[in-house]
């Protein structure tokens, strides 16, 4: 770490312990308050591991105070993608055009002129080693007091090391995943990207670990060694596979993305831990319960406090984007289906089949997985059901109320 940034985390961490001695002695209202700077401070100045040791202690000091447990939840998050980054900058991440991509290969990550040979399991490794971050950001909101929470926080000042140089390079900020994983583009993010965060958007990250956990559980839960060999030259092209040294040294184009991506879905995953797969399902309900918890939270809001996710009565900050009773409640029927799929309570639809398939049944009763199969029909088969099920006319007048924006509104409703 250069000089400066070193001598600047010793400046926090040292306000960090004044301040932590402050909200002890003043009582209540003044800890929340210094609880938020406390992690505001460490989050723009970057210093993760710092701010993380600091709210914990705060934390152990007074459990309920909802700033410190919010405010360190939020830091073990973008801790958990620092992390995460560094192991894929490591290797030499590089996103292909037109390609498939996988929810985590989805972070910005520049170009490292030196990789190191990535291998399956060191990849794996990634994945546990990030699933387990987020497991402990999750636990950490589950265990959330009644008090109300109020986290003022600039999103365009957050910043992570992507590369672990110890720098920080104008790219590495919080704000540089959002606008790169959801496709929302600087010309709909408001000119002050401030937002006072509060229980309901507790709830909201809650939920976005909960999927998360689901996406990587799924993941976790099936060997699919076969498919890294074949295909994730196209993610780490300096990496040592052997498929990659036998490889036309013209290097991809578009035809040669399309035959990896039919190579990455062709390859049947042999399944290999039930646990996980449990855990998975269990993930995707508890997201479910808490958008449901979060959607009850901001509709029940009074306030209009640069809101993140507002309620039909609070103004909005995302430039065409308006939050309506329409849509809250278009959203909560979402919720609903999904839930009942997870439960076995509605099948979900198959193009081939007149019944529906049990999803419940596809997570307690795992086979090897093979999308194609999954596509043509042969893999839904032990699957299948008579019971309700699910219409694309219904999910398609569901989608409809969003004008043609339901993935984004997706990813920002949770």
């Amino acid at each position: 770490m250069r000089f400066s940034a070193r001598i600047r985390s010793i400046s926090i961490a040292g306000s960090s312990a004044a301040l932590i001695g402050l909200a002890v002695l003043a009582g209540p209202a003044s800890a929340d308050e210094a609880a938020a700077k406390l992690a505001a401070d460490h989050l723009y100045a970057g210093t993760l591991a710092d701010g993380e040791t600091a709210l914990t202690a705060l934390l152990d000091k007074d459990p309920q105070n909802g700033e410190a447990r919010v405010g360190l939840a939020t830091v073990k998050f973008v801790r958990a993608i620092e992390k995460l980054s560094q192991g894929l900058y490591r290797y030499g991440l590089q996103q292909p055009r037109n390609s498939f991509m996988l929810p985590v290969l989805r972070l910005p990550v520049p170009v490292n002129p030196d990789p190191q040979p990535i291998t399956y399991d060191a990849f794996r490794g990634l994945l546990s080693d990030f699933a387990a971050d987020i497991g402990a950001t999750e636990k950490l909101l589950d265990g959330m007091g009644p008090g109300e929470v109020k986290l003022p926080l600039d999103l365009a000042r957050i910043r992570y090391d992507i590369n672990g140089d110890g720098k920080f390079d104008p790219e590495e900020t919080l704000l540089g995943v959002l606008t790169h994983v959801t496709g929302i583009g600087p010309d709909s993010m408001p000119a002050d990207l401030t937002f006072a965060f509060d229980r309901a958007d507790a709830y909201w990250l809650q939920g976005y670990c909960n999927v998360i956990l689901g996406v990587d559980d799924f993941f976790l839960a099936y060997d699919w060694h076969e498919s890294f060999e074949y295909t994730f030259h196209v993610f780490f092209p300096k990496s040592d596979l052997p498929f990659t040294r036998a490889l036309d040294a013209a290097g991809p184009d578009d035809f040669t993305n399309i035959a990896d991506l039919i190579s990455f879905l062709h390859v049947r995953w042999p399944f290999a831990d039930a646990k996980l797969m449990a855990s998975s399902r269990q993930a995707f309900k508890k997201a479910v319960a808490l958008s449901r918890k979060d959607w009850d939270a901001i509709e029940a809001e009074t306030d209009n406090d640069r809101e993140w996710l507002p309620n039909p009565r609070q103004t909005g900050r995302f430039a065409g984007f308006v939050v309506t009773e329409e849509r809250i409640a278009a959203w909560r029927a979402v919720l609903d289906k999904v839930d009942l799929m997870l439960d076995g309570k509605e099948m979900v639809p198959h193009w081939r089949f007149r019944q529906g398939f049990n999803l419940e049944k596809v997570f307690d009763d795992p086979r090897p997985f093979d999308l194609v199969l999954w596509i043509t029909g042969p893999a839904a088969l032990p699957y299948l059901e008579d019971g309700p099920i699910g219409s694309s006319k219904d999910w398609n007048g569901l989608a409809d109320v969003f004008e043609g924006s339901f993935g984004i509104y997706m990813a920002w409703f949770n």
